[in-house]
């Protein structure tokens, strides 16, 4: 029903990945697992988010909220 996936867009409690330009943007995550120049990984509630790209550097974080630079190649999501 389409008021059912508006509440899960607009809900800022839930897991969020915005890809732009040179730029990731990660809202509401439960932990980085991984941080690497090459490879970041994050854990959602029930989720484990890999991001695999190149150059990538931590350009804000905050509390549940990062936003990283560099260039992604590919995204895995795997159900933990």
């Amino acid at each position: 029903m389409l008021s059912d996936k508006l509440r899960n867009f607009l809900d800022p409690s839930l897991f969020r990945i915005d890809i732009y330009d040179n730029k990731i943007h990660i809202c509401n995550y439960k932990r980085i697992i991984s941080l690497g120049s090459s490879k970041i990984t994050i854990k959602t509630n029930d989720k484990k988010v890999s991001l695999i790209g190149r150059e990538f550097s931590l350009n804000k974080l905050a509390d549940k909220e990062i936003l990283i630079i560099g260039n992604l190649e590919s995204l895995e999501i795997k159900d933990e």
